[in-house]
């Protein structure tokens, strides 16, 4: 007898969401490894009489080329309630020539500029600031900054909640820094955008997992561990690109000699250097990379292997800052369902503490159609409350997944309307138009720390019809 949704929810919150993998169904027909290759036209995985072949899926990739090269003039601070800082700066020792400032964001609540039209230096600190969140105290938002230049600027602080908005200017030479306490009200805080998960104005951090003020990009190692020669592997890119998902490219073939290591730190580069993506997949695209292996000695599983990672830069014109991002394993897709797949999401945005952080959920639904069906998928996603194994806000519709694409929803909890009381939830996604000859799905959740922009990858594991 298979538990409820409402059980299931509560056992998995009580004992670890690794019991999802006791809720398969037991009607599932044992995994199949010959038709995981037809929905991108490749090659059977079976072996020949002389060499064999087989497949690895990476689930998650991406590339983002930000604009200006991710020097942007726009401090964003206090994500809950964000300030949007810029600053414009006049070098009065050169014919008044005036400059923009570069971002270099440090935490949620503090950053700093450069001035590389003026310095010629876009990681050197010029003008900081800081806006703290004082209303606990009765108080409002304060703000905080300093320099170490002696030039003239003016740095404008808007609130984007309220709209209200000031500008603090410096004058030439050696003046001090300043604050402000009383120019952002905590009366501010009342406003329905400001409480709302996730509303775009008031949390620009809700997309950064798609679009971070960096160049995001997928690095991937695609290894012969074989003392055999002569092996080849194939990469095919099933990407969306401009909000639209494009389809699955033509092979890419690469030669692997033994014991031979192939490295991009930059895959979708890599496949529009050989032709296989056009340019605008660079600037803007994701999906999921499938590598076919080809005239390996045998098909045990580990002769030929892919890592992948998918990082960014912390501040792209601050390199020394060093790079985050989430480690990807690649699957045969061994959690893939017809039915349904189960994962656990946080968001703590609204209330971080000391402990978590600040950590936002995003998912992640790719059609894998591992039986070769040829068709799209419908699915619905449904957050459930650990606490009482009750379905929280509203339940998400993902229509016509296409073989081979991947669906991401950015900032989940905002997307499912989830009260900002609740801080986790067991997620369910569960396709609606199931037949004895569905497609299959793989799911992942990624889990990012909004200061840190550090990002977790957590594979959906299977609840029904596993694969």
């Amino acid at each position: 007898m298979k538990l409820s949704r409402h059980a299931l929810a509560m056992v998995l919150a009580a004992s670890g969401i690794a019991s999802a993998a006791l809720a398969e169904d037991p009607s599932t027909a044992p995994r199949s490894m010959v038709e995981r290759l037809r929905l991108r036209n490749a090659v059977d995985a079976k072996a020949t009489s002389a060499t064999a072949s087989y497949s690895v899926e990476v689930p998650y990739v991406q590339s983002f080329t930000p604009p200006n090269g991710g020097q942007g003039g726009t401090l964003v601070l206090n994500s809950a309630h964000s300030f949007n800082v810029t600053l414009v700066a006049t070098n009065q020792h050169s014919n008044n020539v005036t400059g923009n400032g570069v971002a270099l964001p440090q935490t949620d609540t503090f950053g700093y500029f450069s001035l590389p039209t003026i310095t010629q230096n876009p990681s050197n600190p010029e003008v900081f600031v800081k806006i703290l969140d004082a209303t606990g105290i009765g108080s409002g938002y304060w703000v905080f900054f300093g320099h170490l230049t002696d030039l003239i600027y003016d740095m404008t602080v808007t609130d984007n909640v309220t709209g209200q908005s000031k500008v603090y200017h410096k004058d030439a030479g050696n003046t001090p820094g300043g604050f402000d306490t009383t120019t952002f009200p905590a009366a501010a805080a009342t406003s329905p955008m400001s409480t709302a998960r996730g509303a775009a104005a008031a949390n620009p951090k809700a997309t950064t997992i798609l679009t971070p003020n960096a160049f995001l990009r997928t690095s991937v190692d695609i290894s012969n561990n074989t003392s055999t020669d002569g092996v080849t592997a194939q990469l095919q890119y099933c990407y969306s690109s401009g909000g639209a998902f494009v389809g699955c490219t033509n092979p890419a073939t690469i030669s692997l000699g033994h014991f031979d290591n192939f490295h991009q730190d930059d895959v979708v580069g890599y496949l529009a250097s050989v032709g296989s993506v056009p340019q605008s997949a660079v600037l803007d695209s994701y999906g999921t990379l499938l590598v076919t292996f080809f005239d390996l000695p045998s098909v045990q599983g580990w002769e030929g292997t892919v890592a992948a990672n998918t990082y960014n830069r912390v501040s792209e014109v601050d390199p020394l800052r060093g790079t985050v991002g989430c480690g990807v394993v690649p699957s045969l897709f061994f959690e893939s369902a017809t039915g349904s797949v189960v994962g656990t999401a946080r968001d703590t945005v609204p209330a971080p503490s000391a402990q978590a952080g600040s950590i936002q959920s995003s998912l992640g639904i790719h059609n894998t159609d591992a039986k070769g069906t040829g068709q799209a998928v419908n699915v619905a996603v449904t957050l459930y409350d650990p606490s009482s194994g009750n379905p929280v806000g509203t339940t998400i519709t993902l229509s016509n997944i296409a073989p081979g694409e991947l669906r991401v929803v950015d900032d989940l909890f905002s997307a499912a309307q989830v009260p900002t009381s609740v801080t986790s939830a067991i997620v369910f996604v569960d396709t609606t138009n199931t037949t004895t000859n569905s497609p299959t799905i793989e799911g992942f959740i990624l889990d990012q720390d909004t200061d840190s922009l550090d990002t977790r990858y957590h594979e959906m594991l299977c609840e029904a019809g596993c694969f």
